[in-house]
């Protein structure tokens, strides 16, 4: 295991591990697209995540959480840094970025993306067979056996075998977001990133479909990257959370631990805009001051210390390390050992 990493992993066994990585757009003007700046959209990240593990990521619209899981299955070619999956326990780890098209291509059986839209992801002119059969045709399953394997992932997913021959105007967005989970599982995927998988849906079907996902974690054991901006989804379906802000993470722990003790003020600032369900529970609303920062033009030392309450000078100079605050919490936040920030309190 790597240094940058091994220092942040407590308990488990380490299937993928997030070393440095960085995604920057370089921002181009005139005709002769001269490069006069650049958008960090992902900068310096490092994380892991154990198998059978669903690690929640969440944070503002714009923050890098897209980016960053799709950098990760290299769906986006990142910048820098390495991405190494320990796909088999008795063999060095795989880095998914200096793999070719050939070897890139093996891997993928192994990795999935479940989409945010399920109404632009799945293609209007195939039948739900064509669009689960895809992947295994793909890679040199036969018809009658992809037929076959189709019915099973159906049925699997709460549908019926016999919809396998409809196009997908004719299901609802909840029915659609499982035919996009189904062709996620085509191949029994180990890893996958779950992106904003419930966001475009009604609540009702948001439920539905979160407990589809925890049914399927427990029978077919894959590992979730969980992306969303909701922290009450996130509550219920993951093991740790990582918070990011403007491409950077800046809180990671237990969900549990993250919830009741954040150790962030961004991170607080989020627990309290999440709703509850108590007519008489009094909210203690933290809005934030000013805007976002703006990743082609980031402020000096801690990113997050224009909007931040706490702020000192060292904030405004110098960049927070990354730090272990209590077991398996850890935060880039200069005062994060002597602040008492507002968690939610637990419903009865």
């Amino acid at each position: 295991m790597s240094e940058a990493i091994e220092k942040f992993v407590n308990t488990g066994e380490v299937l993928l591990e997030v070393n440095h990585l960085k995604k920057h757009y370089p921002i181009e003007e005139g005709l002769m697209k001269r490069v006069v700046g650049t958008v960090k959209a992902v900068d310096d990240v490092s994380l892991y995540i154990n198998k059978n593990e669903t690690l929640g990521l969440v944070g503002e619209s714009g923050c890098g959480k897209t980016t960053l899981g799709r950098c990760i299955l290299r769906a986006i070619e990142p910048t820098d840094g390495e991405v190494l999956f320990h796909m088999d326990k008795d063999k060095p780890p795989i880095d998914i970025l200096k793999l070719n098209k050939k070897e890139l291509q093996e891997i993928r059986r192994k990795l999935a993306l479940i989409f945010q839209n399920p109404y632009s992801s799945l293609d209007p002119r195939m039948t739900v067979l064509q669009i689960v059969a895809e992947p295994m045709l793909l890679n040199g399953m036969s018809m009658d056996e992809a037929r076959e394997r189709v019915g099973e992932l159906l049925e699997m997913v709460g549908l019926e075998r016999k919809q396998m021959n409809r196009y997908p105007h004719a299901f609802s967005g909840g029915q659609r977001q499982r035919i996009g989970i189904a062709r996620a599982l085509a191949l029994n995927p180990q890893f996958v990133v779950a992106d904003e998988a419930v966001s475009a849906l009604d609540v009702s079907v948001q439920a539905q479909i979160l407990n589809l996902l925890q049914d399927l974690k427990e029978s077919l054991k894959p590992t979730f990257l969980f992306i969303a901006h909701d922290l009450s989804v996130i509550e219920h379906v993951s093991d740790r959370v990582g918070v990011m802000y403007v491409g950077h993470l800046v809180e990671l722990a237990p969900t549990e631990e993250i919830y009741l003790n954040p150790r962030h003020p961004y991170t607080e600032a989020l627990l309290s805009a999440i709703p509850r369900v108590d007519p008489i529970h009094k909210f203690n609303r933290i809005l934030l001051p000013g805007e976002v920062a703006n990743a082609a033009n980031l402020p000096s030392g801690c990113c997050f210390h224009p909007r931040c309450k706490y702020c000192t000078e060292k904030c405004k100079k110098e960049v927070p390390e990354w730090t272990e605050v209590s077991t398996g919490h850890y935060v880039a936040c200069h005062r994060a050992a002597e602040l008492e920030l507002q968690g939610i309190e637990q419903e009865d």
